[in-house]
């Protein structure tokens, strides 16, 4: 599910460079990250299950730097990190 976030995550970014749209897409790969993960092991919860989610944001997040201009520079470091931290919130409490 990671892989699958992560390529829809960086086509629409890579379409739409638009500065709100990360703060979108992040929470948005969070909430279907941790609904699969939940769905997956049918609802249950606990610490291991949150780390999971978190480190699938992660790597959704990270597989957006293949596409072109996926790779943040200068005070958009800061923005991306924060929709990171997001996107892990949000997967960690549909989890914990």
């Amino acid at each position: 599910m990671a892989i699958v976030c992560g390529l829809a995550w960086g086509v629409i970014e890579w379409i739409t460079p638009f500065f709100s749209l990360n703060l979108l897409l992040a929470p948005g790969a969070g909430y279907a990250i941790g609904e699969v993960v939940s769905l997956s092991v049918n609802r249950k919860r606990g610490t291991g299950l949150a780390v999971v989610g978190g480190t699938a944001v992660a790597i959704s997040y990270f597989i957006t730097f293949l596409f072109p201009g996926g790779l943040p520079s200068g005070l958009f470091i800061l923005y991306h990190l924060i929709a990171l931290a997001l996107g892990i919130f949000i997967a960690v409490t549909r989890l914990r």
